[in-house]
C-alpha cells in the first residue's frame, strides 16, 4: 500500500477540502504574508513546529525519551520528518523511525490529546527560536556585515542575504490562540513508518557540467551553481557523497568540473556539500544563466512548479510536494530538505532545483526506492548550503 491509499483509508471526516486559512481569523496574517497562497504553507509549517515542540505530542512520539532531554538537542530533531502537501490547505507529517520493525505505518492525529498548556508551551519555544533568529538578523544588518543583491547586478555587489518572513510585526500577530484554533479545526495527521531505501544519485552522467572526483576522470555527479564566496573566490557547489566514502581534504582534494580543475575549499557534512574553488573570473561566471539565489525566509508553495537539468542535460519539470518542518528556522546540526515528485535518477546528484521565479530551492541528494511508502526525491535546502559555505547569492 502506498501513502496516498493509506491516507484515504485513515483520515477522518474532518480532513476534507478546507479553506481554513481564508477565514476571517487569519485576515491579518494573510495580508502581512502577501496573500492566501503564502499564508497556507507558512501557517501550516509554523503550526507543525509548535506541535513538535509541545510536551504532549513529544511524549507520544518519543515514549522512551530520556527525562532530561533539555540538555540535548530538541527531541523533534531526532527523527527524519517531512511535511507533505495533501492539497486544499492540508498537510501530513511523514516521520521515518529507524526503530520500527513492521512494514505497517502508524497513524497519529496530532490535533488530539493536547492540552492548551502544552500547545502554549510549544508555541513559546517556537516563538523564542524565531525571535532569536530575527534579532540576530537585525544585528547583522545593523552592523552592515551583509547586504542584498540579485543576479542582475555585477558579482562584486552581491552578498549573502539574511531574510525572513518573520519580523517583530509578524511575531506580534502570531499569538498562541491562532495555533490553538488551527489545531482544533482540522486533523493534523502524522504517519510514522520505517525509513525508505535511499538511492543516492551518483553515476556516470553524459552531462557537460559533470563532476569528476576519480583519477580516471569519469563524471559521477553534477555541479549545482556557480558563484563567489564572501572572500572573493569563484567556484561551484558539488555534493559530498560523490567522493569515495564522502571523504575530502580541504585545500588538497582535486575536482574536475566541466573540464576545469579545482580544489575543495570548504565542506559541510550536514548539508552534504562542498564548495570547489575554480580558476574562473566574473565574465566566465556571468555567461551562465542567472538565477536569483536561494529561496530565503519562506517555504516553497504547495505543489510549486520547478525544474532541474539531469545528467543527460535535459530540463526535467517537477513539483514540490513537501519540506522539512523546521525549514524556516533550522539549527546548524539539522539537515533540512525539500521534497519533489521522484524525478531524479543516478547521476543527478548535486544538480540545482530551480522554481519558476528563478529561486534555487535545493540540490539533489537522493530519491526513495520504488517500494517506499511514499516515493519522492529529496533535495538539500539551498539556503543551508549557501550559508554553510558563505556563498554569495
Amino acid at each position: 500500500m502506498n501513502l496516498d491509499d493509506y491516507l484515504n483509508e485513515n483520515l477522518g471526516a474532518t480532513n476534507t477540502p478546507s479553506n481554513l486559512w481564508s477565514t476571517p481569523k487569519f485576515n491579518a496574517v494573510t495580508d502581512i504574508f502577501g496573500g492566501i497562497e503564502n499564508v497556507g504553507p507558512i501557517m501550516a509549517t509554523t503550526t507543525w513546529q509548535t506541535l513538535l515542540e509541545s510536551p504532549d505530542l513529544n511524549r507520544r512520539l518519543y515514549p522512551n525519551a530520556l527525562k532530561h532531554a533539555s540538555y540535548q538537542p530538541a527531541l523533534n530533531h531526532q527523527l527524519e520528518k517531512y511535511l507533505l502537501c495533501l492539497g486544499n490547505g492540508q498537510y501530513c507529517l511523514l516521520v521515518f523511525d529507524p526503530t520500527m520493525t513492521t512494514d505497517d505505518p502508524i497513524y497519529i492525529d496530532a490535533s488530539k490529546g493536547n492540552t492548551k498548556q502544552s500547545i502554549r508551551s510549544g508555541y513559546g519555544i517556537w516563538k523564542s527560536k524565531i525571535a532569536s533568529t530575527v534579532n540576530h538578523m537585525y544585528l547583522r544588518n545593523m552592523n552592515n556585515l551583509y547586504g542584498f543583491g540579485n543576479h542582475n547586478q555585477s558579482l562584486d555587489k552581491f552578498s549573502y542575504p539574511f531574510q525572513s518572513i518573520y519580523n517583530q510585526n509578524t511575531l506580534d500577530l502570531l499569538e498562541s490562540d491562532l495555533f490553538e484554533y488551527s489545531i482544533d479545526q482540522i486533523e493534523w495527521p502524522i504517519i510514522v513508518c520505517k525509513p525508505p531505501e535511499r538511492i543516492l544519485s551518483c553515476y556516470h552522467p553524459d552531462e557537460s557540467h559533470g563532476v569528476a572526483v576519480n583519477s580516471d576522470g569519469s563524471y559521477n555527479s553534477l555541479a549545482g551553481i556557480y558563484t563567489q564566496d564572501v572572500s572573493g573566490d569563484y567556484g561551484a557547489t558539488v555534493c559530498l557523497h560523490c567522493f569515495p566514502n564522502s571523504y575530502v581534504e580541504i585545500g588538497k582534494t582535486q575536482v574536475i568540473i566541466h573540464g576545469l580543475q579545482g580544489i575543495v575549499k570548504s565542506v559541510n557534512n550536514i548539508t552534504d556539500s562542498c564548495f570547489v574553488k575554480l580558476d574562473l573570473n566574473e565574465s566566465q561566471i556571468t555567461q551562465y544563466k542567472p538565477y536569483k539565489g536561494p529561496l530565503l525566509g519562506v517555504t516553497p508553495r504547495e505543489f510549486e512548479s520547478c525544474f532541474f537539468y539531469n545528467r543527460d542535460g535535459k530540463k526535467i519539470k517537477s513539483e514540490v510536494i513537501g519540506w522539512s518542518p523546521d525549514i524556516l528556522n533550522y539549527e546548524p546540526y539539522n539537515q533540512v530538505k525539500v521534497l519533489t515528485s521522484p524525478h531524479t535518477n543516478p547521476g543527478d546528484s548535486g544538480t540545482a532545483l530551480i522554481d519558476n521565479n528563478g529561486n534555487v530551492l535545493g540540490f539533489a541528494f537522493y530519491r526513495t526506492g520504488l517500494d517506499a511508502l511514499k516515493q519522492f526525491s529529496a533535495w538539500i535546502w539551498a539556503a543551508s548550503v549557501f550559508k554553510s559555505h558563505n556563498l554569495i547569492s
